[in-house]
């Protein structure tokens, strides 16, 4: 829906960026009420009935205590990616272009192993409810493996075929050039994130949400924004400045690593702590 409204608005009507911001806001909220209206006439366990909709602290705060701060990351890591923009911007319309094309690419080829992290967190937080470690374990494991198969099934295709991808966006050739440029010098290091996006779900569903946003923030935000600084001041080449998200991703991915084989989350788990 998205897509057609997209083309109608923008093609049709001729209303630019726009239109473009209508389709997003009309599918996302028809999305919405069509996934309300499955729940309530759902017959399973998660069936909504308004009579019982009430608000039980307890389970709230722990909504709270991990959804905030994945929230909280979120929004600055959206914001400081703006940085990154301003220092591909330097380097003519056309870069600005290509990154823009690029990171659409990017943000689809991201899906999967993002939603797997989700789905490991709701999988890591049942898991931990009933005391179970090892199969913990084994779904991070599980996790880790299907998300980098995934990520693999589609870096490759976008790697050959990434002229063509960035012309469906901008035909202009110096264009195309730059968003090529930026997509084979990243795309094969979009398997790092695996590794962070998996195991920041796995502890956000042990209950530590903090720390992976810690972590996130200081990789995504902090580091990149001191490479960027020093990277753009030692060289004129926009080389160095296309690999700022990859070298956020490598410090996130050897951090969070790192903690989470020392943070003892194993002994984190409360047999009536559930996610």
């Amino acid at each position: 829906m998205n897509i057609f409204l997209d083309l109608f608005f923008v093609i049709n009507l001729k209303m630019g960026v726009a239109g473009a911001a209508y389709a997003t806001i009309i599918s996302q909220f028809i999305s919405a009420i069509l996934t309300i209206a499955v729940l309530f006439r759902s017959k399973e366990c998660y069936k909504l009935n308004i009579k019982e909709m009430t608000i039980d602290r307890s389970i709230l705060s722990q909504i709270i205590t991990v959804g905030m701060p994945v929230g909280i990351q979120a929004a600055v890591i959206s914001f400081s990616n703006l940085f990154v923009q301003s220092y591909i911007n330097q380097f003519g319309k056309s870069s600005t272009a290509g990154w823009g094309a690029y990171g659409r690419i990017d943000a689809f080829v991201m899906l999967p192993m993002q939603s797997i992290s989700m789905t490991a967190t709701t999988f890591v937080g049942q898991n931990a409810g009933a005391g179970n470690v090892d199969r913990i374990k084994k779904g991070i494991r599980e996790s880790l493996f299907l998300a980098a198969i995934c990520t693999i099934a589609l870096v490759i295709p976008e790697f050959l075929a990434a002229p063509s991808i960035v012309s469906m966006f901008n035909s202009d050739p110096e264009v195309v050039k730059y968003g090529t440029l930026f997509i084979r010098m990243n795309c094969f290091f979009d398997i790092l994130c695996c590794s962070n996006q998996t195991h920041a779900g796995a502890l956000r569903g042990v209950g530590d949400a903090k720390a992976p946003m810690f972590i996130m923030l200081s990789s995504f935000v902090v580091f990149r924004q001191i490479y960027l600084f020093i990277a753009s001041h030692l060289t004129t080449s926009i080389y160095p400045i296309s690999i700022a998200y990859p070298a956020g991703w490598l410090v996130c991915s050897i951090i969070m690593l790192i903690y989470f084989r020392h943070s003892n989350w194993e002994k984190k788990i409360d047999p009536n702590y559930c996610a």
